[in-house]
């Protein structure tokens, strides 16, 4: 007797289909992209549209004052005659600096009467810095030809200053 399977499993056709369409579909991509166009992938219009527009009516308040150069609006004081400005100061060490002269006169007269004996009357300047906003005196001690001759004698002699601010006063 011969011994048959009466049940018998169809092979199935999708699974070659499938496969078939896939590669067909990616043969066809790589075809288009490598052999048809040789151009450029994506080319994008220039756009010659405005990107925003700015209403003219912003809404809102209206700022009075735009045309003023700063916000100090008080008359500017007249410079003390005490500010000293020799000629020939180049570089100096900025100890203070104040809006007001008297602050800066105090602050002086206090470094003067204090302990140490390194600092004399003579070695010291007030300077003005007229601006827009106001006027603001300076403090400024000895007078050096360079700022690199500042700098060193403040890292030398000047040790209780945190951190020394060479001032060019050429530009005063």
């Amino acid at each position: 007797m011969i011994t048959r399977k009466i049940f018998q499993k169809r092979k199935s056709k999708k699974k070659y289909i499938i496969i078939t369409l896939v590669l067909l579909f990616f043969i066809m991509t790589i075809y288009y992209f490598f052999v048809e166009n040789r151009e450029e992938f994506v080319i994008i219009p220039e756009n010659k549209k405005p990107f925003y527009m700015i209403p003219e009516n912003r809404g809102g308040k209206k700022v009075a004052n735009l045309d003023k150069k700063s916000l100090n609006l008080e008359s500017l004081e007249s410079i003390n005659e005490n500010v000293n400005f020799p000629d020939d100061l180049l570089y100096s060490i900025q100890f203070f600096s104040d809006t007001k002269y008297e602050n800066v006169s105090n602050y002086l007269k206090k470094i003067i009467n204090s302990k140490e004996t390194i600092y004399q009357t003579e070695d010291f300047y007030i300077l003005a810095l007229t601006t827009e906003i106001g006027i603001d005196y300076f403090l400024i001690y000895k007078n050096f030809y360079t700022r690199q001759e500042a700098q060193d004698y403040c890292s030398k002699y000047l040790s209780k200053i945190e951190s020394c601010l060479i001032v060019d006063t050429t530009k005063f």
